[in-house]
């Protein structure tokens, strides 16, 4: 028995407005909002707003961040000295990944002077803030941490 045409351009319709839904979903739960917390801290970074980086920003001793803290104040203006000037650099990529306490987000983050590095963002309760190393590895860009490629 053979179907109408019709039928088959509804179905491909359908199908097409199904796709794009889900896709739609998807960038709005769960790509978008440790991008956004991203272009908060570069829009906090350029304007040098202490405020709005204490409620960015967690800290934490180590590599594998497990054990993040609210930033002290000396941080805070050790960040923003430690960056003077910002340049923005630019978000490449996006890698998520589930630890046993929480959610991370690896941002690729390339600076303009073409380095590759990462910028790590955390997810706590339905926010996400970006994770700084209590010691920088980085001195002239103290939020960002060291990134091997594997392509």
């Amino acid at each position: 028995m053979r179907h109408p045409k019709r039928l088959s351009v509804l179905f491909f319709i359908g199908v097409l407005a199904a796709g794009s839904t889900a896709l739609g979903y998807y960038y709005y739960f769960v790509y978008e909002p440790p991008l956004a917390a991203a272009e908060d801290f570069m829009r906090a970074m350029e304007n040098k707003d202490a405020q709005a980086l204490q409620d960015l920003v967690l800290v934490t001793s180590d590599r594998d961040p497990t054990a993040l803290r609210s930033p002290m104040p000396t941080e805070i203006t050790q960040l923003l000295a430690g960056a003077d000037p910002f340049h923005r650099g630019r978000i490449l990529d996006q890698d998520r990944q589930t630890g046993a306490s929480q959610n991370y987000n690896y941002l690729i983050y390339r600076e303009p002077d073409g380095s590759i590095y990462k910028l790590i963002a955390a997810q706590m309760g339905l926010k996400y803030k970006i994770v700084i190393p209590e010691r920088p590895l980085y001195p002239k860009i103290p939020y960002l941490w060291d990134y091997n490629w594997t392509n």
